[in-house]
């Protein structure tokens, strides 16, 4: 990850993981706004409100994402175990900036993964890969349909099977739900650091300068 600049617009289509091609979809657009916003990360005018996401953990129980999430900060990530680059390197600096983190501020975020290739990625399968990083890291699966149906509600373009059928394209952000409910700002690989995320989430955490 990078350090972003100032008033960069960026549209994201779908990232491929190892030999990428950008497949037109329904892009999100944050404009990232630095300091001049206090937030490093890539702001959302307006903000997207979190929907209703329900899938299986890896204990093999529901998990209400909206529910589980009340009062903190979640980010939300949309990838495979078998991805060979942006799936576990955003994956090991989200957990770097935890680590980082106040011991305060991590109470207050979670960290969920949603994988894209439920086929592969078996409950014990995702449970260990998420575990390399960070055993508290809350990993759900479902049906591909369900899993298509959580992309589209977080206003995500939809992950799709490469022809050799190993790789996967997907949308590589992270979506940071406030406690207010709504995904004020986005965290991309490349532009944006573990300094960045580090910076942002105490901000995040008590809602400063988003209405809370």
């Amino acid at each position: 990850m990078r350090r972003s600049g100032c008033l960069l617009l960026l549209a994201v289509a779908l990232c491929g993981c190892a030999g990428s091609t950008s497949t037109p979809g329904t892009p999100s657009t944050a404009t990232v706004e630095g300091e001049a916003n206090a937030i490093h990360g890539g702001v959302l005018r307006p903000p997207n409100p979190q929907p209703s996401l329900v899938l299986t953990d890896t204990d093999g129980t529901s998990y209400d994402v909206k529910a589980r999430g009340a009062g903190k900060v979640t980010l939300v990530y949309f990838g495979y175990t078998h991805c060979p680059d942006v799936c576990p390197t955003t994956m090991a600096d989200i957990a770097q900036a935890l680590r980082e983190s106040t011991a305060p501020v991590r109470e207050k975020v979670t960290v969920v993964f949603v994988t894209v290739d439920p086929h592969r990625d078996s409950r014990s399968a995702l449970r260990s890969w998420l575990d390399e990083f960070d055993p508290s890291f809350v990993g759900l699966r479902g049906t591909l349909p369900q899993v298509i149906a959580a992309q589209r509600a977080a206003n995500l373009p939809v992950s799709k099977v490469s022809k050799n059928g190993k790789t996967v394209e997907h949308s590589p952000e992270v979506i940071a739900y406030t406690p207010d409910r709504l995904a004020h700002v986005l965290y991309f690989d490349g532009p944006s650091t573990i300094e960045d995320l580090v910076h942002d989430l105490p901000i995040l955490t008590t809602g400063h300068g988003f209405g809370a």
